[in-house]
């Protein structure tokens, strides 16, 4: 199944294109490598990071910035280097 084949996904997929490359790149690559296989809540706290700003979504994924949610930490060490 292709990742654009819901709309659901689709949205989410455009929600992914940030402000810049970089966020655009660890946004998309969750969403490709692994929401799909994700837990609901995972796929939840994705879904709630993809609403925080830029600035602070930029910190949380490149700074590794802590974040006061488990999950979302599980979310950054998955992308992390």
């Amino acid at each position: 199944m292709s990742i654009d084949s819901t709309p659901a996904l689709a949205k989410l997929r455009w929600r992914c294109r940030r402000g810049t490359k970089e966020l655009d790149v660890l946004t998309t690559r969750y969403l490709e490598s692994f929401y799909p296989d994700a837990s609901k809540v995972e796929q939840q706290a994705f879904e709630h990071m993809l609403t925080l700003q830029d600035p602070i979504l930029y910190d949380i994924l490149t700074v590794y910035t802590e974040f006061d949610d488990p999950v979302i930490e599980a979310i950054v060490l998955k992308l992390k280097p």
